[in-house]
């Protein structure tokens, strides 16, 4: 009994081993604490009294045990506990249907040893106890009376525990970094692009015009990407050729990014066809999130707006020689015209074949900002004149066959303008099948009569006064006041002004065509627009001064060489006799200047011809006429 005891010692189990090298109890996770007798009977007393052990032969037993020095050595007990050992069996325990008599090793504390007494089994949580009995007994026999030994499994409880807490907190972490995982990959295949998509659309429905600077914010950060691949080290391009290698269809672009590349081009391609007048259509639909329905026939709204009409000259006989070609003739015409409007801050409306409507908002502006845009307006199409007339691509067309053969002497690209100032309605004309978003408003009309009037005064460019006395007055002395008329529309009389310019001044430039390492594709266009923006932004600040564009500009100045301060002051003391009535005086200093230039001047012409024609009617003269008191055949001359 001893020697089990003593082999599965409590107190040396959780402790070192006596001797260093050899075996202990501390091998094992329990150890011996509860012996006694069980049985249902109460005869089990005379059992337990006779099963005591002599103190003699515990301290002979523990005096070996502390000289043992075996392979396996047993360990010596406390002497608190030795008195236990030998004490009798009268520690009496009732559970499992069954009396137990014994002793328990730990019924007292002690100090550094035993910190939690226990005199049952069943003061422990069933699992913290096993018990053995011996297995050589009939049933009758074991519920007479049998020993029973109990073991303390709690350094085994404790340990498995602590292996479950860490396997529970592995698991936990194993889910965790799983779930950060699944969060991450989910944000950023998912849930990001759905918010830049959303995010997007939001900015398209507040200003569909913004679309265009998204396209470009895209293609940048397409073009760093591709730059950084491209800068990688040795070791990083075998580690992607290894992925490439691993991974199947892993350049396949996600459909979240191909879904917000296709909203950002449809936001592209709205702004492109529809501009700054359908910008309110598309802004109303877009925002009217319960119904797919789209509602294009919205009302319009007043604006107010420099209005501006270019029209290519002798365009019926363009489209009768090119042909098929004309498309492209447009298109190139058309380059120039969008280009520099654009960079002035205009938009191009529509293009109805040979016209182009040109828009300046100057709703919710100040004063100032009203002035600059006027100013920018009158610039632009004079840089349009001078572009057109410079442009080698079109120069092209002064050396065709066929329109050579129709215009002779005149065979170039011209334009003429024509610039207004008021209000316009903006928004959708059409129907259910098919709208087209535009301004109308007798301003517009205005604009289209002025663009007209040009052939009548023989001149490429014209200009009301509400547009120039908007200008600074070192602008508006560029400008040539050469009639006062009534327009259809217009309530009061329109002072007309003329920006004088010639473009057979201009030298022809060369074709420089592009360096070999440059490729005109969807980068160096980008480039380009990245460099127009600029160049935009550039004109809209305050301390740029429009009027220096106009006076600095070289191809202006030579355009503007002919026109004498001369030829001004007699044109303009004329023009101030036939105001006054005064026509003798005059036709006299008009025929000095329709010759003055070494070529025909054609207000000089005009003015004259109409006196000529309305010759005896002084007497009813206001300083204005209507318009259309001009002969339907005024050789004023057409450039």
């Amino acid at each position: 009994l001893l020697k089990f005891i003593y082999y599965h010692n409590w107190f040396v189990g959780g402790s070192e081993c006596p001797r260093e090298g050899a075996g202990c109890s501390n091998w094992f996770y329990s150890q011996v604490w509860w012996v006694g007798i069980a049985g249902e009977t109460d005869g089990i007393s005379s059992y337990a009294s006779a099963a005591q052990i002599r103190q003699e032969t515990v301290n002979s037993f523990n005096q070996m045990a502390a000289e043992q020095n075996d392979l396996y050595n047993y360990g010596v007990m406390p002497w608190q506990v030795l008195p236990i050992l030998s004490s009798p069996w009268a520690t009496e325990c009732t559970f499992g249907g069954m009396k137990h008599l014994g002793i328990s090793l730990l019924e007292s504390s002690i100090i550094d040893k035993v910190d939690y007494a226990v005199k049952c089994p069943n003061d422990f949580r069933v699992l913290e106890i096993e018990k053995f009995t011996p297995r050589l007994l009939t049933f009758d026999e074991y519920t007479h009376w049998h020993f029973i030994f109990y073991f303390d499994l709690r350094p085994y409880i404790r340990e498995e525990s602590t292996f479950n807490l860490i396997k529970t907190v592995f698991v936990c972490i194993v889910l965790c970094v799983a779930s950060l995982f699944f969060s991450s990959d989910a944000n950023a295949l998912v849930l990001q692009p759905v918010e830049h998509m959303i995010t997007k659309v939001e900015k398209i429905r507040d200003n569909p015009l913004a679309a265009m600077k998204m396209a470009d914010d895209e293609f940048k950060r397409e073009e760093i990407t591709k730059m950084k691949k491209g800068q990688k080290g040795t070791r990083n391009r075998l580690l992607d050729a290894y992925g490439s290698c691993c991974k199947h269809n892993h350049t396949e672009l996600m459909e979240t990014v191909i879904l917000e590349k296709t909203i950002i081009k449809l936001g592209s391609l709205l702004a492109l066809g529809f501009g700054e007048a359908g910008a309110n259509i598309v802004s109303h639909n877009m925002q009217g999130s319960n119904s797919a329905n789209v509602d294009a026939m919205i009302e319009g709204s007043r604006v107010e707006c420099i209005v501006g009409n270019a029209r290519i000259r002798d365009f019926s006989i363009a489209t009768e020689v090119l042909q098929g070609k004309v498309m492209t003739f447009v298109n190139q015409v058309a380059e120039i015209v969008h280009g520099i409007v654009d960079q002035f801050h205009g938009a191009v409306n529509k293009n109805n074949g040979d016209t182009f409507l040109v828009i300046w908002r100057t709703a919710g502006m100040s004063d100032e900002q009203v002035t600059k845009m006027a100013e920018m307006s009158i610039v632009a199409f004079a840089r349009i004149v001078a572009a057109v007339h410079a442009s080698v691509v079109l120069a092209g067309y002064r050396h065709h066959p066929g329109l050579q053969q129709r215009l002779r002497d005149c065979c170039r690209v011209n334009l003429s303008f024509g610039l207004h100032c008021g209000w316009a309605i903006e928004g959708a004309v059409g129907s259910e099948f098919k709208i087209d978003a535009s301004y109308f408003s007798p301003h517009v009309n205005i604009a289209f009569a002025v663009e007209g009037a040009t052939k009548t005064y023989g001149v490429r460019y014209l200009a009301t006064g509400p547009v120039v006395n908007r200008c600074v007055t070192r602008l508006q002395m560029c400008c040539r006041l050469i009639d006062r008329v009534v327009i259809t529309g217009s309530q009061a009389p329109l002072d007309m002004f003329v920006v004088d310019l010639d473009p057979a001044n201009l030298p022809e430039q060369e074709e420089i065509p592009l360096p070999r390492n440059v490729r005109w594709n969807m980068r160096t266009r980008f480039l380009a627009r990245q460099w127009m923006e600029t160049e935009r932004t550039k004109l809209w600040s305050e301390r740029l001064a429009i009027e220096e564009l106009f006076e600095g500009d070289p191809d202006i100045v030579r355009m503007r060489k002919p026109f004498t301060q001369h030829f001004f002051d007699t044109f303009s003391m004329g023009y101030l006799n036939y105001a006054a009535g005064q026509w003798e005086a005059a036709q006299i200093r008009l025929q000095q200047t329709v010759k003055m230039l070494g070529f025909i001047d054609g207000p000089s012409r005009a003015l004259l011809r109409l006196m000529e024609d309305h010759a005896g009617t002084q007497g009813e003269w206001r300083g204005f006429h209507r318009l259309s008191d001009f002969s339907e055949d005024d050789p004023s001359g057409v450039l």
